[in-house]
């Protein structure tokens, strides 16, 4: 460790140009010009941010956050990194769609025109799959004939409005 000096300081500007070769393979751009980079922290040579992703979902956010770790553990004088992971998820949601389902931000609808395809099944996945990612849901059968997902969600009861 004697190739720096002691008092050399990280800069902001050096660890996000470190930043800049992390690309997010979706939109081909680095994660600094997409903004995902947030809450830097400089703390004599430990830094600390956040990567602040559009979904929760992102196949690739653990390469991500293990890639800008590395790439700011290479530069002089840094001694520790500490990069987290957070979700903002955006939607444009009309006022029209607002006052239909006044504070839902984003709805997903599961349908087919055959019966027995697996629309239950699909859309009780997905819900159990959200919420594990932290969103909140609301999951609703709409077949007035034979709703299955109470049993799938291992309902003892149920009641239809």
């Amino acid at each position: 460790m004697g190739l720096f000096k002691k008092d050399e300081a990280v800069k902001e500007s050096s660890i996000l140009e470190a930043l800049r070769i992390v690309n997010d393979p979706d939109l081909n751009r680095d994660i600094v010009s997409l903004g995902f980079v947030k809450d830097l922290r400089i703390n004599d040579g430990n830094v600390s941010f956040t990567i602040e992703l559009t979904t929760p979902a992102c196949p690739v956010k653990d390469q991500l956050k293990a890639e800008a770790q590395s790439a700011v553990a290479k530069l002089p004088g840094v001694t520790g990194v500490e990069a987290s992971l957070s979700f903002k998820v955006t939607s444009k949601i009309s006022p029209q769609a607002k006052a239909l389902i006044p504070h839902v931000r984003n709805t997903i609808a599961v349908a087919s025109g055959k019966g027995g395809v697996g629309k239950s099944t699909v859309a009780a996945n997905l819900a159990v799959a959200l919420m594990k990612f932290g969103a909140q849901v609301g999951l609703m059968d709409a077949d007035v004939y034979g709703p299955s997902i109470p049993i799938l969600m291992g309902a003892s009861q149920w009641f239809a409005v």
